[in-house]
């Protein structure tokens, strides 16, 4: 059996590697935001309707990242490991939807499954941090 303090340092090291496959992770959306905006405005050929949602799935995407990750610099909760395993379960998804349709480069799917994998790894180790609410019973 571990020791806690061992516990808490795989759990520190978990959490930094997940604030980084995220931080990562969000500036990659955000590059990948700028031809999807730019192309939303330059497409008036296609229907409003494809360029809204394709625009606003990125966007919602990017979103959820970006709060995932400053839940994972800022206060550590258990919705945190649960919002970021879900991402790496989707990145996963999306990097072998690269790699089986060739969808992009290889090298982009393959980067986004070891993001993946990273990621996840990362989500199950870290531990959350338990805070206790002003006004609960116990709380000083």
């Amino acid at each position: 059996m571990s020791s806690s303090s061992e516990v808490h340092a795989r759990s520190r090291i978990a959490w930094a590697m997940l604030g980084l496959v995220l931080a990562i992770e969000a500036i990659g959306g955000l590059v990948m935001l700028v031809p999807v905006v730019q192309s939303f405005f330059g497409a008036d050929d296609e229907p409003i309707g494809q360029r809204v949602s394709i625009f606003l799935a990125v966007l919602i995407a990017w979103v959820w990242v970006c709060i995932t990750l400053w839940g994972a610099l800022r206060i550590r909760a258990s919705w945190v490991r649960g919002s970021a395993i879900t991402i790496h379960v989707l990145l996963f998804a999306a990097g072998t939807g690269v790699l089986q349709f060739a969808l992009g480069d290889a090298l982009l799917g393959w980067g986004l499954i070891l993001l993946a994998f990273v990621g996840f790894a990362a989500g199950l180790l870290a531990k959350p941090v338990h805070r206790e609410i002003e006004g609960s019973p116990g709380a000083p």
